[in-house]
């Protein structure tokens, strides 16, 4: 498929189409866009969490009656009467399969059911409006592994799908609708993308058709330096490239899904995060080789996390000790989100999430108990908690002399101690780890700090 049909790729968030009112201002945004338009949906706001809640029988009845009116009162209401019928009894035939989940394979059916439903009604909406639009089964379109949740993409087969897909909907439609955060494995299965992957839904789609851009539509105006809800100076950033989007993703910035920028990399598509609240607003550009508009730096922050150190001057010296240390908290399937040791080889620092980290510290311990007990070469494992990690990234970083000397700088004349220090190979970002008691004062200094570009 070549680029000189110049699709577009718009995603709706779950907040753009929550209900009837927000679903109708989606239809109008595709009506005045040019077509041909995939649209990728997520679920309305709060219907994954809801699903997510499914435990036993009693949570799966209360979910299908809360699930029933929802869907049931957007078909009513954004929906021709011509086709309510048909959409409500598909609602119907959906909701009568949901059960408490026993497996993988049934929690990915179960996670799967918004963006399911959600597409077809979206579909129908548009038509109403007179949209040549059709839905398409997102589960025949992106194929990943064997996992049911969170599995991997097989990005060849992926795009040759969706190209076949996109190619055969073409010659009758004008717009496209799918379902974000679905796939399915080799053998027709349903799996999931991970949590909130709708955003790399998108990605995945546009890269395949060569869109010229991808539209995130979400309900801020863009990637800010900071979050705007929490400190007054964070400013909107015009232009960004995927390098920073992805570094700033991963340590919390949650404007986009980490996995967003991978498919694009090696595509000459685009980004763009825009308000469907304020459709007029420019939004935030995601691309190669961004204009630059002065310098400019993101701060991020995930918390809470915890700071495991596993220390013993017995370790001096001693080869694979990371690896033992590691190995260990990758066979717990814990993520380790920063590593920092010291010089002397005495000690070693990690941070995970605060969710894993008793699966870590446990992994830990039995891993190492001999070096403990018999060998004395670890003297201490100790954990920090209530802790953040706050991240500054910017590739504006690189080279640049004194950058971090002005973030320390900022971080002390304010009272913030600075517990751990990780920089990347790159210069791409800085991390550290403060009380989550800080973490305000520690992003607000950043961004005030003389220097920084913020």
């Amino acid at each position: 498929m070549g680029p000189t049909l110049a699709i577009r790729v718009y995603k709706f968030g779950g907040t753009s189409v929550r209900d009837a009112i927000r679903v109708m201002g989606v239809v109008q945004l595709i009506a005045q866009a040019r077509q041909p338009l995939i649209i990728v949906t997520s679920a309305p706001a709060g219907i994954t969490d809801l699903l997510q809640g499914i435990t036993d029988h009693a949570t799966a009845q209360s979910a299908v009656t809360n699930l029933a009116d929802r869907f049931l009162a957007l078909v009513s209401e954004v929906v021709a009467p011509s086709h309510q019928r048909q959409l409500s009894a598909l609602v119907g035939r959906q909701l009568e399969k949901v059960r408490a989940p026993e497996s993988d394979a049934d929690r990915a059916k179960l996670m799967s059911l918004g963006e399911s439903l959600m597409a077809p009604i979206l579909a129908a909406s548009l038509q109403h409006r007179g949209i040549r639009a059709v839905a398409l089964d997102a589960r025949e379109l992106i194929c990943t592994d064997g996992a049911y949740l969170g599995g991997r993409v097989v990005f060849d087969v992926t795009t040759k799908r969706i190209q076949a897909a996109v190619e055969r909907a073409l010659a009758h439609h004008g717009v496209m609708v799918v379902g974000g955060f679905i796939a399915g494995n080799a053998a027709g299965e349903t799996t999931t993308l991970g949590r909130n992957g709708s955003d790399y839904t998108a990605s995945i789609v546009g890269a395949a058709v060569e869109a010229d851009e991808v539209w995130i539509w979400t309900d801020v105006d863009g990637i800010y330096t900071a979050d705007p809800r929490h400190h007054a100076a964070a400013t909107l950033i015009p232009e960004i490239s995927f390098r920073e989007s992805a570094e700033a993703a991963y340590f919390g910035a949650k404007v986009v899904h980490p996995f967003t920028m991978w498919p694009l990399l090696d595509s000459q598509t685009s980004l763009r995060i825009k308000n469907t609240l304020r459709p007029d607003q420019p939004g935030t550009l995601i691309c190669h080789e961004p204009e630059r508009r002065g310098s400019q730096l993101i701060v991020s922050t995930v918390d809470p996390v915890v700071v495991v150190t596993v220390g013993g001057y017995g370790l001096v010296g001693v080869p694979g000790v990371a690896a033992k240390v590691f190995g260990s908290i990758a066979a717990a399937g814990v993520n380790v989100l920063m590593i920092s040791q010291s010089s002397s080889e005495h000690n070693i620092s990690f941070v995970v999430h605060e969710r894993e980290s008793e699966s870590a510290v446990s992994a830990v311990n039995m891993d190492l108990a001999g070096w403990i007990s018999d060998e004395h070469r670890v003297d201490r494992i100790s954990v920090i908690k209530d802790a953040a990690i706050v991240t500054v990234v910017g590739e504006d970083m690189r080279g640049r002399v004194g950058i971090a000397g002005q973030i320390f700088s900022a971080l002390g004349e304010v009272g913030v101690n600075v517990m751990v220090i990780a920089q990347g190979s790159s210069e791409y970002s800085i991390s550290i780890v403060v009380k989550s008691a800080d973490v305000r004062l520690a992003t607000d200094a950043i961004l005030n700090a003389k220097g920084t570009g913020s």
